[in-house]
């Protein structure tokens, strides 16, 4: 994105060391007259050129979540083929935009709900890549390992809930993923694994009654 050039202020502006005097200022400025006056014309035409650019960013990005907005109601209604047609103009018409970021998202997961599991793997890979909404990345981890673990691949499947929790903020998130990765350690025989991992979320003290109901329900398994 272009960004604006830096305006000087009074005390940024340095006296040329070669002008002595101010008459030697004034002849300088007389004798160059129309060389400050192109460059000012100049700095003219760029300001406006970028107003006129970042109006138009402007404009397109709010075009762009407007056009969000009415696919989300859409999904959130259940009319999932409008939805999906919406996010697919979205994508096309604003790629770039942060909004054509969270459509792609949307897109890979209505795929994934109706086991369109290639389509949706390109899609939820491209937005784990962009990390345009941070809460958005832990349900794109588990989709995309789930997909590995359909696809016989238990190491990326494992590879994607440590990559959910590397870029993940919030704690609850990170410990959702773990949980997951617990649950699949376990489920491919990994016991050890799975009740470290268990075992180290029972030992923080703020966890949410729904994470600890799943963390002891998942030991009593391990624990036989």
């Amino acid at each position: 994105m272009l960004k604006p050039k830096k305006k000087l202020t009074k005390k940024e502006i340095q006296r040329d060391p070669f002008l002595e005097s101010m008459d030697k200022a004034q002849s300088h400025f007389e004798h160059h007259r129309a060389n400050y006056f192109k460059g000012v014309v100049g700095i003219i035409v760029l300001f406006i050129a970028f107003n006129v650019i970042s109006d138009k960013r402007s404009g397109r990005n709010n075009e762009a979540n407007a056009a969000l907005g009415k696919a989300l109601v859409a999904l959130e209604q259940g009319d999932t083929k409008n939805a999906q047609f919406q996010l697919e103009s979205i994508l096309s018409e604003y790629s770039g935009s942060k909004s054509a970021e969270i459509a792609g998202y949307h897109i890979g997961k209505i795929m994934y709900a109706s086991e369109n599991y290639k389509g949706a793997e390109i899609h939820l890979l491209q937005y784990l890549n962009d990390q345009t909404v941070d809460m958005l990345i832990p349900s794109t981890a588990i989709m995309l390992a789930d997909i590995s673990e359909r696809n016989s691949d238990t190491v990326a499947a494992l590879s994607f809930f440590d990559i959910g929790m590397n870029w993940s903020k919030g704690k609850h998130d990170k410990r959702i993923l773990n949980l997951e990765k617990a649950k699949l350690n376990y489920k491919q025989g990994n016991i050890e694994d799975a009740k470290h991992i268990v075992g180290e979320i029972l030992s923080e003290k703020d966890l949410t009654p729904v994470q600890k109901q799943i963390a002891e329900e998942l030991l009593g398994k391990i624990t036989g």
